[in-house]
């Protein structure tokens, strides 16, 4: 009886242990799945914001993305080659000490005083160059307006914080150049990357108080601008940039306050394309949201222009009639 009653609890054990093993592994396979599921799920997310910041992917003008570039690469070479050959110029000027700190000014032959516009490029700070970014020059040039192609080192062989910098260098250049010869105003404008590199200089109060000739500033365009980073550090974009999460925030201009531009009567445009991105143009409306209703500022602007994308949003520029040139020109003669 006793041998009996040891055997049925032999059996007890031995199914309760085949049981636990059991929930183990069906614990371990849900676990399995949720991770898999979870790995997808990051997966696609990156696949989406990949997506989201690849403008070339979103243009409706060309079959493939590849042809989007080449187009803009060339265009905007041939346009800046025509305006170098057309217009008084002085070139390679050095405003710091590095290979890239060098800008260009074009229309050397126009009155002292004649306003300025500084063209900032973009390329995710990686791509283009001031030689190929003096296409908006030509048409500024005929409506009297000197243009100042500003360029700088690229990542990674500069890191962001340090491009942001030089860019405050190359300004304080065009502010102390501007208070010499007199201009009646300096107008900043960037593209993509130099929208947001920009939009980081107009931030800096301290720097915009204490230099000289800053005084004589008289607005921005911002065009196709990305303004917030968090996101950008999970994209390829980040393979050159190299920008760690921690410092996301603190280069976006999303999150800097531009109060202390109220009483200097800024102008700001704020543009970008039909055919940009839906996170590009989110980042548009969110900043001029931030410039308009958190930082109270008045002359704000913001334009989403009709059937254009990243890229002819700016190859524009080279012609006689754009509304770069029709914008600046209509804001110096009410303003200056």
């Amino acid at each position: 009886m006793l041998k009996l009653k040891l055997f049925h609890i032999f059996l007890y054990k031995i199914n309760m242990f085949l049981t636990n093993i059991s929930t183990i592994f069906k614990t371990e396979k849900v676990t399995q799945l949720k991770e898999q599921s979870s790995n997808m799920s990051v997966i696609l997310e990156s696949l989406d914001l990949e997506r989201e910041y690849t403008p070339s992917m979103w243009s409706e003008r060309f079959a493939t993305s590849q042809e989007v570039l080449q187009h803009h690469v060339q265009h905007v070479t041939e346009a800046s080659e025509v305006a170098t050959n057309k217009i008084p110029h002085k070139l390679e000027i050095e405003y710091g000490s590095t290979n890239g700190q060098k800008l260009d000014i074009l229309g050397t032959d126009l009155p002292d005083d004649s306003p300025i516009l500084v063209y900032v490029h973009g390329g995710y700070w990686q791509e283009m160059s001031r030689e190929i970014s003096r296409y908006p020059a030509l048409p500024l040039y005929r409506s009297k307006i000197k243009t100042i192609v500003v360029g700088y080192d690229l990542c990674p062989t500069a890191t962001l914080a340090e491009i942001v910098n030089q860019i405050l260098s190359a300004a304080k250049f065009v502010f102390e150049y501007a208070e010499k010869m007199d201009s009646r105003g300096v107008y900043f404008a960037g593209h993509s990357a130099g929208a947001h590199l920009v939009a980081k200089l107009l931030s800096n109060g301290d720097f915009l108080e204490s230099t000289v000739g800053s005084s004589r500033l008289r607005g921005a365009f911002l065009v196709s601008g990305v303004y917030d980073l968090r996101e950008l550090t999970h994209t390829t974009v980040n393979d050159a940039v190299q920008l760690p999460n921690e410092w996301a925030i603190p280069l976006s201009p999303q999150f800097d306050s531009y109060t202390h531009l109220q009483e200097r009567k800024v102008r700001i445009y704020i543009l970008a394309g039909q055919n940009d991105s839906p996170t590009f143009k989110r980042q548009s409306r969110e900043f001029y949201e931030l410039l308009h209703n958190t930082c109270l500022m008045q002359n704000m602007y913001l334009e989403i222009k009709d059937n254009m994308d990243h890229f002819d949003i700016v190859e524009c520029f080279a012609n006689d009639d754009n509304f770069l040139k029709n914008l600046l020109v209509h804001d110096i003669r009410k303003h200056l």
